[in-house]
C-alpha cells in the first residue's frame, strides 16, 4: 500500500471544493455508524486543507474517534474527543458546506452531558442508537 506523503502542499478553495466528495463520505459514514472509518476517510483530505476548514475537519475527526473509543469501552478518550470536537465544531459557522454544523455541536454537547452522567462505570448503558446523525446536504 502506498504512503501517502504528511507533507504535502495545502489546497487552494478550488482544489477543496473539488474534494468536498470526500467530507460528504465522511459524513455518510459516521450517520452509518463507521465511525473508524469515518475518522480515516476525512484525515487525509484534514492534513491538507488550510484553515478554518482544517480546524472543521478536524472536529468532526475528533467526533467520530470519540464515538470509536465507545464503542471500545473507552470512557476518558470519550470525554476528551467530544471535549474538543464541541470545542471546535462550536467556533466554526453554523452551516458550511451544506452541513449544520451548529445542530451537530448540540448534539454532541448532549451526548457528552449523558456519558458524564452515567460516569465511568456505567457509560456503556448508553444506547449507541442515541448517536445522531449529521443533517447534510452536499452544495
Amino acid at each position: 500500500m502506498p504512503v501517502t506523503p504528511r507533507n504535502q502542499p495545502l489546497l487552494t478553495a478550488v482544489e477543496l471544493q473539488a474534494r468536498l466528495d470526500e467530507f460528504y463520505a465522511a459524513l455518510q459514514q459516521f450517520n452509518d455508524g463507521w465511525y473508524f472509518e469515518s475518522h480515516e476517510t476525512l484525515e487525509d483530505l484534514w492534513m491538507v486543507t488550510p484553515f478554518p476548514e482544517r480546524e472543521l475537519f478536524q472536529g468532526f475527526i475528533q467526533a467520530a474517534a470519540a464515538f470509536v473509543h465507545m464503542v471500545r469501552g473507552e470512557y476518558p478518550g470519550v470525554l476528551k474527543l467530544l471535549d474538543a470536537a464541541i470545542d471546535k465544531l462550536s467556533r466554526a459557522e453554523p452551516e458550511r458546506f451544506g452541513v449544520d454544523i451548529a445542530g451537530f455541536a448540540r448534539d454532541l454537547e448532549a451526548a457528552r452531558t449523558e456519558f458524564a452522567a452515567l460516569g465511568p462505570e456505567r457509560f456503556l448503558e448508553w444506547d449507541a442508537a442515541r448517536v445522531r446523525k449529521i443533517a447534510f446536504s452536499p452544495d
